[in-house]
């Protein structure tokens, strides 16, 4: 396990990337699955055609949306109101009428010099922020952007460091942002606030994107320790429909629908769930949950969630896969369950028995 908040060597991400090869598509199709999931999970519910960090595929993109809230922030007649009435009572931020006013003046102190001028304006967003109601809503989010030129250098080269999407990366350390500003403790550490909540949102981030990949090594760890039980003898009933190789003929569609059926049965897919194909990564996990119910490897209850957390579908028609992000709180619980269920998949006894004799 890594240290929180200190970057994984080039060698153990090296090691996570390789460590499953090969094995069987029921095993591949869960971690492939994992890997769909994650690169949306921290991203928007907007595709726009933005480029990940290799150019070549289109990718959800955090700040593309994040700067769409903005501009639309900045003509909201509310938030006007609001920083016109914060530019009347602070003669530090006089002449404010927008909240790109408001990271205008911190900018101008900045360049000039003035630290004790940007503390008091940072203090006074940061203050505002830890309260309620719509006042602080907006110097929650006025004090994030002014962080945004940071947290995209740090996007940066956190994502060098870990290896992952960059827009899971830029998302996370959004995310921390948000969250350091929301909880920082002015008492304590009322000085030089910007650059105390850049080191913090860092920290934060480096903790967060640790716990990631330690997610990812389980999935990986978990899709090795099963291969062996996909291959065995009892595993056969739609093996061969799912990932064989053969042409495609009427009794293997006819196999297919039945697996949708006991799936549907044991409610791990809806009773509209479309049909499936071969080869198709929702079959091969649906078959693996189904055999690792009949050998009582997990409880129906551990089926459906990691059912549930990996193939479920988003309404939005932009969107492939619901991402726990726009699920909200109960996107956090569906992968804490979720997670929970695939262990015990991984440590139960059967599964011990077929690993040691395979």
């Amino acid at each position: 396990m890594p240290r929180a908040g200190f970057p994984l060597t080039s060698s153990r991400r090296n090691r996570r990337q390789t460590a499953v090869k090969g094995g069987l598509g029921s095993v591949s199709a869960i971690e492939t699955r994992w890997r769909e999931r994650t690169d949306t999970d921290v991203a928007t519910t907007q595709h726009t055609p933005a480029l990940d960090s290799s150019e070549s595929t289109t990718r959800y993109d955090t700040l593309a949306l994040m700067n769409r809230d903005w501009d639309v922030l900045c003509r909201d007649l509310k938030a006007a109101d609001r920083v016109a009435t914060w530019a009347e009572e602070h003669p530090d931020l006089a002449g404010a009428a927008s909240p790109q006013d408001v990271v205008d003046k911190i900018s101008v102190y900045y360049r000039r010099g003035d630290l004790d001028g940007h503390d008091r304006v940072m203090h006074l967003l940061v203050e505002r922020a830890g309260g309620t109601g719509f006042d602080a809503h907006l110097a929650w989010r006025v004090a994030v952007r002014v962080l945004l030129p940071k947290t995209v250098l740090m996007a940066k080269t956190q994502q060098r460091s870990y290896g992952l999407p960059w827009d899971d990366v830029c998302a996370t350390v959004l995310g921390a942002a948000f969250e350091v500003v929301r909880t920082y403790p002015l008492d304590r550490r009322p000085r030089r606030i910007f650059n105390n909540l850049a080191l913090d949102t860092l920290q934060l981030t480096r903790r967060t994107l640790a716990a990631c990949l330690d997610d990812i090594e389980d999935v990986q760890e978990f899709a090795a320790g099963v291969a062996p039980l996909a291959s065995a003898e009892c595993h056969t009933r739609y093996a061969h429909v799912v990932s064989g190789e053969d042409p495609d003929t009427p009794h293997g569609t006819v196999e297919l629908a039945d697996l949708l059926m006991r799936a549907a049965q044991m409610e791990l897919v809806g009773v509209d769930e479309p049909a499936l194909s071969r080869h198709e990564a929702r079959a091969e996990v649906l078959d693996l949950l189904l055999w690792a119910v009949e050998i009582g490897a997990l409880k129906e209850l551990e089926a459906q969630r990691i059912a549930r957390y990996y193939l479920s579908t988003s309404q939005r028609p932009e969107q492939r896969h619901m991402t726990t992000r726009s699920m909200g709180h109960e996107g956090d619980l569906l992968r804490q369950h979720a997670s929970r269920a695939v262990r015990t998949l991984r440590t139960k006894s059967p599964l011990a028995q077929y690993r040691a004799a395979a």
